[in-house]
């Protein structure tokens, strides 16, 4: 019995990591969308945040379904939380950015006024631990495919 309700309470334990990793990854992206006249790289950084966003709600999914094996939960769990850092961290830094900007009487939000409040500094900063948030969910995956490929394989 007690097997069985730590097998539960660990998949609600990396569910619950999945929603609030979610949840940080949608105020970021709502940040950046807000910002006029971005250039290239912070679009491309947009679509890297939904397709983050996308990763993270499938794997909740089958967390959520029960297509994760057991074993592999505590893994999953830990790359997670990896990610689960980073991602707070870029919620952080676009918050500070959202005060600094709201803070001014003009609330158009355009790069320019972005890179005025924020140094190049913080921006690179977001842009880290974007990256470092990307390679734990490969680690994710990773895990991941190591078990979908051999049930194929069946």
């Amino acid at each position: 019995m007690t097997d069985i309700l730590s097998v539960v309470a660990s998949g609600i334990s990396v569910a619950s990591l999945a929603i609030q990793i979610a949840d940080s990854l949608n105020k970021v992206i709502s940040f950046c969308e807000s910002i006029r006249e971005a250039p290239a790289d912070v679009q491309q950084l947009i679509l890297q945040l939904h397709i983050l966003t996308n990763i993270v709600s499938v794997i909740r999914n089958m967390i959520e379904s029960g297509t994760v094996p057991n074993t592999l939960e505590p893994t999953l769990e830990r790359a997670l939380k990896l990610v689960r850092h980073d991602i707070a961290t870029l919620s952080i830094l676009s918050s500070e950015l959202d005060r600094k900007l709201k803070s001014e009487r003009r609330l158009v939000r355009t790069w320019a006024r972005v890179q005025s409040v924020f140094s190049e500094k913080k921006i690179s900063l977001l842009k880290s631990h974007l990256e470092s948030a990307k390679r734990g969910l490969n680690l994710l995956q990773g895990c991941i495919i190591m078990f979908v490929i051999p049930m194929h394989l069946i």
